[in-house]
């Protein structure tokens, strides 16, 4: 199931990623189709977190030789290792091993995209009903639970993960009105009780020395406290 969420992501990316074929079941390798990128992807899922040497290891003996005779298969290339988790709360257990491996400048630029499989089926619900990843993530309720509690597992915290671990995503940028500044400054003087005092000021500014005598006051009202 993961998969096949994971490949509707990277098809619809801006790279526009099509499969290659692979011969290992553990492996899927990506090719960007757009033509402004240069880009690969490598999924690999994982029931370990194996030492960095090791998972280099692993990698180049099951990446076709075609692949790595490219010359911007080293450097463009993201592996994306899928760990299911019993419950995030067991994170803590691994985050030492998902620092080593990310940091791991060796052997492609490498992440670990962890869920469970809560977090799938409701993620799959979601997209069964016929929304988006992208409306998700940009929605403000399910950003709300998630702030109350990160631990809690949701379509939402599954969609997130999925914006961090693959770099070639963005979260779309949502238009909203914005309130005129005057407004807000009127209704906050309004609250305050302050508009009184604020016309009062405006009135001295635009009368012959009323620059020089609202400064006095304000400096007067300092001094006194």
């Amino acid at each position: 199931m993961v998969k096949q969420i994971i490949q509707q992501v990277v098809e619809r990316s801006p790279c526009q990623f099509q499969q290659l074929e692979t011969p290992s079941e553990e492996f899927t390798f990506y090719k960007a189709a757009h033509l402004s990128y240069q880009r690969f992807l490598v999924i690999l899922d994982s029931d370990k977190l194996s030492i960095p040497s090791e998972l280099n290891e692993y990698i180049q003996n099951n990446t076709p030789q075609s692949l790595l005779e490219t010359p911007a298969f080293a450097k463009n290339t993201d592996l994306v290792i899928l760990f299911r988790l019993d419950s995030l709360t067991e994170l803590h257990q691994y985050e030492h091993k998902i620092f080593d491996i990310e940091e791991n400048a060796y052997s492609l630029k490498k992440h670990i995209l962890y869920y469970t499989e809560t977090e799938l089926e409701k993620l799959k619900h979601y997209l069964d009903s016929g929304e988006s990843i992208e409306t998700l993530v940009t929605e403000s309720e399910p950003f709300n639970l998630y702030k109350k509690d990160p631990f809690k597992e949701s379509a939402f915290s599954l969609a997130c993960r999925l914006y961090v671990k693959f770099p070639f995503l963005s979260v779309p940028a949502k238009e909203a009105t914005l309130t005129n500044a005057n407004q807000l400054a009127e209704q906050y003087l309004s609250e305050k009780k302050l508009s009184d005092f604020y016309n009062s000021i405006e009135l001295k500014l635009n009368v012959g020395n009323g620059y020089q005598e609202v400064m006095e006051a304000l400096i007067n009202e300092q001094m006194a406290d």
